[in-house]
């Protein structure tokens, strides 16, 4: 039998490398659920030890921790495994300002319903309401706002930097998550009043990292739903962060025209979000977020810079304006203002 020639064998190895990628996925997601991370985070262990704070069937460990290895995921040296210090700080040190854990928990999640994508794709419908909980309180769910967070306290930040809030006194955080923008800014120009709102399940997560940061009472907290949820009084600036692309075009055009309402004359609305380009086919973590709502929400895609700034005007907002982050940070803002009487 004649053997291939090298030019097809490597085109073989190219589509086997981004077939084979699911391999070091699932090692990474499993030695994480597992502990391992946290226990490698002390120094290289052996089998035995690691067995010992992990626990389970020794052989499977085993066959998993030296799949590991070959992946490069974990490395091996005179019987102990250990792991790349970068891998340590993001993966087995919570208190590390790099600690990534609850971002891959909830990339973990979505893995499943992202490998059934075929499906999706045949049947225009989810593989898994991921995110469209009504109480917002599903374990991916959960996961998500948990995520958002993790995110938002270290690279997603910079919109405070970027964006002066030193004019701001009442501050709606419109579909808040954890709550960690506005708290930034709470703590940045302390004359803002913030009204953190969303559903139960992340307004309840927001009031643990409240509480945890010694600043309940600073903010005010509402679970709601912002589709029949009406202010006592208008706000002056409306953040509404990663939001809309788990709503759709249709959902969220309705919630750009409510926000319009809740905001005084004169009043500006900040859009962050992980905007597509124009082109729709990049940056890329946008096309990936994109994917992600395909295959885990009924209506939700993700949208771009530029029909976007489309749904603002046609809310009503004048002066759009694209305000982009520095390149580390997938986020950028569209701001707009409601026309004064």
């Amino acid at each position: 039998m004649q053997t291939l020639p090298l030019t097809e064998i490597n085109k073989q190895f190219d589509t086997l490398r981004i077939a084979e990628r699911c391999f070091e996925s699932a090692a990474l997601f499993a030695l994480f659920e597992l502990g391992v991370f946290k226990a490698l985070a002390g120094g290289p262990q052996t089998l035995q030890q690691l067995h010992r704070v992990v626990g389970g069937d020794l052989e499977s460990l085993q066959a998993a921790l030296n799949a590991a290895v070959a992946l490069k995921v974990l490395t091996k040296e005179n019987d102990r495994y250990g792991a790349h210090p970068s891998l340590v700080e993001c993966l087995g040190r919570e208190d590390s300002p790099a600690y990534l854990g609850d971002w891959v928990a909830f990339l973990h999640a979505v893995a499943g319903p992202l490998m059934s994508m075929g499906n999706a794709i045949r049947t225009g419908k989810p593989i898994e309401t991921l995110f469209e909980d009504v109480h917002g309180d599903s374990v991916a769910s959960r996961r998500m706002t948990k995520a958002m967070h993790t995110f938002a306290r270290t690279r997603g930040i910079e919109v405070i930097d970027r964006v002066d809030f030193s004019q701001t006194h009442r501050l709606l955080d419109l579909g808040c998550g954890p709550g960690t923008y506005s708290l930034a800014i709470v703590q940045r120009f302390p004359q803002v009043h913030a009204t953190l709102l969303d559903l139960p399940g992340p307004i309840e997560e927001a009031r643990r990292i409240v509480a945890e940061r010694g600043m309940t009472g600073k903010v005010e907290l509402v679970a709601a739903d912002a589709f029949r949820w009406d202010p006592p009084e208008p706000f002056d600036t409306i953040l509404v962060s990663n939001i809309l692309h788990m709503l759709g075009p249709d959902l969220s055009q309705k919630l750009l025209h409510r926000a319009l309402g809740f905001l005084a004359p004169g009043g500006r609305l900040i859009v962050q979000a992980q905007f597509l380009n124009d082109d729709l086919t990049s940056p890329r973590w946008p096309t990936l977020l994109n994917l992600m709502m395909l295959v885990g929400t009924d209506h939700g895609r993700n949208h771009a810079f530029g029909e976007t700034a489309q749904w603002m005007r046609q809310a009503g907002f004048t002066d759009v304006e694209l305000l982009r982050m520095s390149p580390w940070n997938v986020n950028s803002c569209l701001i707009g203002y409601k026309a004064r009487a």
